[in-house]
């Protein structure tokens, strides 16, 4: 069972349907909206391949009813011809074929694959800093992009139109007990980014396979665990190899970005652009909770029938951990000082925002 600290955010509902009172009486019939154009044989609907990395979880039911969703508001406009599971595009292609128009949309774990062209957006891969509500953490990031220039101009110059950010908490699933700081030492691990420092420091050895190929190395037996996510634990079926999860989140991960291609975006009417940029920054947030919040239950049964053991932290132990992380955080602020940005600006910022959306219990 999920730690009491964290239980009730992978459980939480949704609320947030606005109602619009019109106004009567003496006021003016207001004008009716302008419908769509119908489609016709001249007028035909713009089709998008969407490549994806993944298929199956929470997050793609969330970004294909995204995608509906704005071929319903477009009135048919807009169509996405979906490739799930790698079969349009590799994982660490992905963003170079959306670029390209090999793709006209679609993600991947792009913060996580490329750090060099992401070095500001890193503060997304610190562990141990804001908490585990996924939309808070997703508006926060949302909001960070549209008020930093930095940050913005970073995602901006990948030639791509940046759509929205996912994150997950982070946990770790292993074939070993995990119960003290110390017994990460000697683990083989597969992690990537800053976390995989983390793990080194406590000599653990990280592993940067993708996570896509994490199922085939726990079978066998090249890593002992892994840092991931309870939807993709999940997916993959990490847990028919792992009895052991430590369901204590470490972090809350920017792990998975969507784009559309720019020339693709550029061409679309003005009505268009806006219904992509505005279902993109709040409807997905909504369906990412939703469909986490139907499947949690799913998943933790999968897991008990399965025998896994889940581990929970205690705060003296987490306490630790955090502690025994930080100078990741020390490092970045470091990079960033180098290249004129404040680090500490940026992070202080994000858990603000965290704070600002975050459900309240």
């Amino acid at each position: 069972m999920l730690s009491k600290r964290w239980s009730s955010v992978w459980l939480m509902a949704l609320c947030g349907i606005v109602a619009l009172a019109l106004v009567v009486g003496c006021a003016p019939k207001p004008v009716p909206e302008a419908k769509p154009p119908i489609l016709t044989p001249e007028v035909k609907p713009i089709v998008l391949k969407w490549c994806d990395t993944s298929v199956g979880s929470s997050r793609t039911r969330a970004i294909e009813a995204t995608c509906l969703e704005i071929e319903k508001r477009t009135g048919g406009r807009v169509k996405h011809e979906f490739y799930w599971a790698g079969s349009l595009v590799k994982a660490m292609d992905s963003l170079e074929a959306i670029k390209v128009g090999t793709a006209q949309g679609g993600g991947a774990p792009d913060i996580v694959y490329h750090p060099a062209q992401f070095p500001i957006w890193q503060f997304g891969m610190l562990q141990f800093t804001i908490g585990p509500d996924i939309p808070a953490a997703m508006k926060a990031a949302y909001e960070m992009y549209q008020t930093f220039p930095e940050l913005k101009d970073e995602m901006d110059k990948q030639g791509v139109k940046f759509l929205n950010t996912y994150l997950y908490p982070t946990t770790i699933i292993s074939t070993k007990p995990i119960n003290k700081l110390e017994d990460l030492k000697g683990l083989r691990v597969r992690a990537v980014g800053s976390i995989a420092k983390w793990f080194a420091k406590e000599g653990g050895t990280a592993s940067g396979i993708t996570f896509y190929e994490v199922t085939e190395a726990l079978a066998r037996g090249t890593i002992d665990a892994t840092i991931g996510y309870l939807y993709a634990h999940y997916a993959y079926k990490f847990h028919d190899y792992c009895k052991y999860w430590v369901s204590t989140p470490i972090g809350n991960t920017q792990i998975f970005q969507s784009w559309v291609n720019l020339d693709t975006f550029n061409k679309f009417p003005e009505d268009i652009k806006k219904i992509y940029v505005e279902t993109w920054r709040d409807f997905y947030p909504e369906m990412v909770a939703k469909y986490t919040e139907e499947e949690v239950n799913i998943q933790l049964k999968a897991f008990k029938d399965a025998g896994v053991k889940s581990i929970e932290l205690t705060p003296e132990e987490y306490t630790r951990w955090k502690d025994s992380a930080a100078f990741l955080n020390d490092d970045y602020y470091a990079a960033m000082s180098k290249a004129g940005i404040d680090g500490k600006k940026i992070l202080s910022s994000y858990e603000e925002l965290y704070k600002k959306y975050e459900t309240k219990k």
